[in-house]
């Protein structure tokens, strides 16, 4: 039995190495093959995508909050 938990889209850098980048669960990752096994596919939290989504939020709170004191 399987089920999607999230979308992976697949990207070549500069340097022609492949990796990919999607949300699983809400939540921005990187993935890459691993050197181990054949086929296994390692995730990684896309910590600069997280930081961006939060100091954006951070950034509309705070004006709100300014807008409901001039209330």
């Amino acid at each position: 039995m399987s089920f999607i938990i999230g979308k992976l889209t697949r990207k070549v850098s500069k340097q022609y190495k492949e990796y990919f980048t999607g949300n699983v669960g809400n939540i921005p990752v990187r993935a890459a093959w691993a050197k181990k096994g054949q086929d296994d596919l390692c995730l990684f939290l896309d910590t600069e995508k997280i930081n961006f989504l939060s100091d954006k939020n951070k950034a509309a709170t705070t004006a709100e909050a300014q807008e409901e004191k001039k209330q």
